[in-house]
């Protein structure tokens, strides 16, 4: 769930550039910079099916928080983190890179698309489901890349005997 939760965060992310001046304008503003925002995603006509957090990009770096969990990633290792079920899920990653393949597929799947400088919103229809997720992307700030992996790994060594560590690398 997370993992297509977090696709959903970074496809909707890179679809406003895209649209606005081709699939590689999103991919060119990571590439070469430091980009954070604040998300809430909503499933339209459901008020109560919603979560907000915020995302922190760094080259192929990445971090998400979002209500009781967690994701780092340092641009090789990618660790879930859920503090509410004590779980810490740590898998081999490409970083980025694997959530931006080919987010051109998706620019017919969002309606009622708004940019603004510092905020981008709109309707995302989920293909498998069909389910409509109303997303707002706000305070968004680019800064220059850090060059540094600190800050986008996580470690398991001063977790409590209650955690479970599923290490899938």
């Amino acid at each position: 769930m997370m993992k297509r939760l977090f696709a959903l965060i970074l496809i909707a992310a890179s679809l406003p550039l895209a649209a606005q001046n081709g699939p590689e304008a999103f991919k060119a503003l990571v590439d070469s910079n430091r980009v954070s925002f604040k998300y809430s995603l909503s499933a339209k006509d459901k008020a109560q099916i919603r979560t907000d957090g915020s995302v922190l990009i760094d080259g192929n770096c990445y971090h998400i928080a979002t209500n009781g969990a967690d994701i780092w990633c340092d641009g090789t290792t990618r660790w879930t983190v859920d503090s509410e079920a004590k779980e810490v899920y740590i898998e081999s990653s490409d970083g980025t890179a694997e959530f931006f393949v080919n987010p051109q597929e998706h620019l017919d799947r969002i309606s009622n698309l708004k940019v603004g400088e510092k905020s981008i919103s709109g309707i995302y229809k989920e293909p498998s489901q069909g389910a409509e997720v109303v997303f707002k992307f706000t305070s968004i700030v680019k800064s220059p890349l850090s060059g540094s992996t600190a800050g986008f790994g996580f470690s398991t060594a001063g977790l409590g005997k209650e955690w479970v560590i599923t290490d899938l690398r």
